[in-house]
């Protein structure tokens, strides 16, 4: 009996040693809350081990007990997570970035990875790490600097407000700051972007197959990421440099950790620097930008996010003191940006979850015009507020990855006012206010139909209404909107709609493995835009006029179809990119001659529409591993215009084709990183590119002896070609490695051999003495406008304490 109970005893114990239980692992990126992919797994002690598929999932059979779960991949800090296995059990690992010491960072392959095996087209994305290197104009780190790296990303000029995608105009890219939308996203007279450093989790930019959850502008989406506090000690980094000082600070605020915070904040105050500049002595120029983030993880399954953001800037420049009639010995800028987030994630396994987004943004720009003297200042301000409910359901099932939702934003827009401040010689004057909503249905499937062709459709409706209290003019059948064919005019109560537009919107991308290393691609995306920014120029201000879309200015429409090869040779040590592209614009927005849009309650008079086409190739190269690092890029592309109405004053060009503001053929980009691993990397930036078009006088008048320009065509002429080189060091203490605090310098030379490159060309009478001429023998000189001509060094101290 004795033997029998104890065979019983070890065939029992054998039963419970064999048994296990599926545990259900979610690997996942603790700066930008998405799932990371390819994590390398192992049970502590056992030989239990795994990787995590593309979406961060991975199964393994674990018996009964309590183990330490590891959990690795390049870039990122080891985790050890524990585990009571009792049953069927899901966990989710995060893991954060790990600092950058002594030795550069490599970017991992997972990005390479889902550019081969995903159907992503004209998308890419930028980490902290990557934009660090970077050397920069007045040594601040910026994300648009880092993307003007890319091919077919221009800057709109060294003191311009944004970016030009792929040709597009600086209005045509929605950019997003924790999904709440940045309307100027610039310091500095445009220097560099407004985006706090030290906030910074991640950066991606679409600019072909633009995911369905996505709409509202017509060329891409920059959709900028604060990192989440994921630290379970305080910690602390920031910088001090020339320009401004960064400082933020991450802390857990709850004993069982579950509350952690992120604060970050910059200020610049360098009205000293404009001193050193005769002409520019009187000029000033502050900002200030902050980030805070809460995240509360209330289980498992539930984890709610408050993220806030603030950019303020002021600058007072003396150059101009007459404005659209008003005069003053300076005029200031005075502009911010008031942005809060609350976003919260439910899980409801590891293949379904729901996330639910509350968006509100408050945009005010002023132009002030202090009069010398006296206490009185004339103020002209605008503002756009924008609101939105966002909801979104994620589902994995087998090979298809399945997403939809709704989302419904709300605009109130003050076009613009101005109070005299006690100024008899101006009047007050206020614009109708323009309300409208954009309620949009979103889905998405990406479907990998084999282990080489993947395929994602998605669709988007969006149906848009402007909104009462408002009035409505009415020019008939009239293909001319002018004064003088108005036919009447409507007024419409609060809530009452004035105007509809509706559209479908599908997104198509595909993807074909050639081979483990080589793939093709294709895209397809139709877009539309129903809010704009009007003006006259090359680019905005943060005083330009934004508008919705009514019955006299019609949405704007593109298309763009897209096709590539991807490859990664030298066993995946390079990636190579080849894409094409062809985009087709409907109700192009455009100006009449002589536009003005300042107060003007009949805008519509001065705006035309008409069509737009880009198409271009650009070829990409780069190296993200190893001491040498870098990317080439280059890009043909070109951007054309058509206007062509049933008279000369609407009609533009006589109604040809003509290039587009930023039509740039040619372009080529080249970073090179060079890091001995221990103290030293170095790093070179040299951009050559085809400058922007601008339109020069077709012909001159004399009147009572003076030469008057005479304008018939637009964007005639380009400037001379742009090119410059940068220069970055960066030494760090090797003593403090395994200290609490780390600490680097950095030295930067933007410019490096003082290239004078044109930002625009201005006309004046003949001076002997005078600028250089850069173009023939008319009766007034053309100059060049240059905003850099001479190298501008800086030295950043920047820290970590942990």
């Amino acid at each position: 009996m004795k033997h029998f109970l104890t065979l019983i005893a070890v065939i029992f114990s054998g039963l419970l040693l064999a048994q296990t239980y599926v545990v259900n692992i979610v690997t996942t990126d603790a700066s930008t809350d998405t799932p990371l992919g390819f994590v390398n797994v192992q049970i502590q002690g056992t030989s239990l081990n795994g990787t995590s598929d593309e979406s961060g999932q991975l199964k393994i059979e674990v018996p009964p007990g309590e183990f330490i779960v590891l959990a690795s991949f390049l870039g990122y800090e080891t985790t050890s997570t524990p585990l009571t296995v009792s049953g069927t059990s899901r966990l989710v690992i995060t893991l954060e970035p790990a600092a950058q010491q002594l030795e550069t960072i490599e970017v991992s392959s997972r990005d390479a990875s889902e550019r081969m095996e995903r159907p992503l087209m004209g998308v890419e994305r930028l980490t902290i790490e990557e934009i660090e290197v970077l050397p920069v104009a007045l040594g601040e780190i910026d994300v648009f600097r880092g993307l003007q790296l890319l091919s077919g990303v221009n800057s709109a000029g060294e003191a311009s407000n944004g970016l030009s995608i792929r040709g597009g105009t600086v209005d045509q890219n929605l950019v997003l700051f924790d999904g709440a939308p940045i309307f100027t996203p610039t310091h500095l007279f445009g220097l560099f972007s407004v985006f706090t450093p030290d906030a910074i989790g991640s950066v991606d930019l679409y600019r072909a197959n633009i995911p369905s959850r996505y709409g509202g502008r017509i060329s891409s989406v920059l959709d900028v990421r604060s990192r989440n506090p994921s630290s379970d000690k305080f910690k602390m980094q920031g910088g001090i440099g020339l320009v401004s000082s960064h400082l933020s600070i991450e802390t857990p605020l709850t004993k069982d950790k579950k509350l952690k915070m992120l604060v970050a904040g910059r200020g610049g105050f360098n009205d000293f620097i404009f001193g050193f500049i005769e002409r520019l002595k009187n000029t000033k120029s502050r900002f200030m930008d902050g980030t805070v983030k809460l995240r509360y993880n209330l289980n498992e399954q539930n984890i709610i996010t408050f993220s806030g953001f603030y950019s303020k800037d002021f600058y007072q420049i003396d150059l101009l003191n007459r404005f659209n009639g008003i005069v003053a010995d300076q005029n200031q800028n005075d502009y911010y940006t008031l942005n809060g987030t609350l976003d919260w994630l439910k899980i409801f396994n590891d293949k379904t979850s729901l996330a639910t987004r509350l968006v509100s943004s408050n945009h005010e720009p002023k132009v002030l015009f202090p009069q010398s003297g006296t206490d009185n200042t004339v103020e002209y301000k605008s503002q756009i507020r924008y609101k939105s409910l966002q909801t979104t359901l994620d589902h994995q099932t087998g090979n298809h990855h399945l997403s939809g939702g709704v989302q419904l934003v709300r605009y109130d827009l003050n076009p613009g006012e101005i109070d005299p401040g006690g100024v008899a010689s101006v009047s007050r004057v206020k614009l109708d206010d323009e309300q409208a909503y954009e309620a949009s249905l979103f889905a998405e499937d990406e479907w990998k139909v084999s282990d080489k062709f993947t395929l994602s459709a998605g669709l988007r409706f969006t149906q848009f209404a402007q909104l009462g209290a408002g009035e409505q003019r009415n020019y008939g059948d009239s293909e001319i909107i002018s004064e003088e064919f108005l036919t009447g005019t409507t007024a419409f109560s609060a809530g009452e709609t004035l105007q509809t537009y509706n559209g479908f919107e599908p997104r198509i991308g595909l993807n074909y493995q050639l081979s483990p290393k080589v793939s093709v691609k294709a895209a397809y995306a139709v877009t539309r835009q129903y809010l704009q920014n009007i003006y006259n120029a090359t680019t905005p201000v943060p005083s330009s006029r934004w508008k919705v879309s009514d019955n006299n200015v019609a949405p704007q429409q593109a298309s763009l179809i897209s096709g590539g090869l991807y490859a990664l040779p030298g066993k995946g040590k390079f990636e190579i990119s080849l894409e094409a592209y062809y985009r087709n614009i409907d109700n192009l927005l455009e100006y009449k001659p002589g536009a003005e849009f300042f107060l003007n309650p009949t805008v519509e008079t001065d705006l035309i529409q008409g069509q737009g086409r880009a198409y271009g190739i650009e070829l990409g190269i780069t190296k993200k591993t190893g001491k040498l690092t870098g990317q080439v890029n280059y890009s043909y592309a070109r951007s054309k215009n058509l206007v062509a109405g049933p008279t000369f004053e609407t009609s533009v060009n006589r109604g040809d084709w003509y290039n587009g503001y930023f039509d740039q053929p040619h372009t080529l980009n080249t970073n090179i990183s060079i890091d001995d691993g221990k103290t030293n990397r170095i790093s070179l930036n040299f951009v050559v590119q085809s400058n922007r078009p601008y339109t020069a006088p077709n012909g001159f008048l004399t009147i009572d002896n003076q030469p008057i320009p005479i304008f018939l065509e637009r964007n005639n002429e380009r400037l001379p070609t742009y090119h410059r080189l940068d220069f970055s060091w960066t030494v760090h203490n090797p003593k403090m490695v395994k200290r609490r605090w780390i600490g680097d310098w950095t030295v930067t030379i933007y410019n490096l051999y003082g290239r004078k490159n044109a930002y625009n060309v201005y006309y004046q009478p003949r001076e002997a003495g005078g600028p250089s001429e850069i173009f023939g023998s008319s009766p007034l000189g053309s100059y060049r406008l240059t905003i850099f001509g001479a190298p501008i060094a800086s030295l950043t101290y920047s820290f970590k304490f942990s």
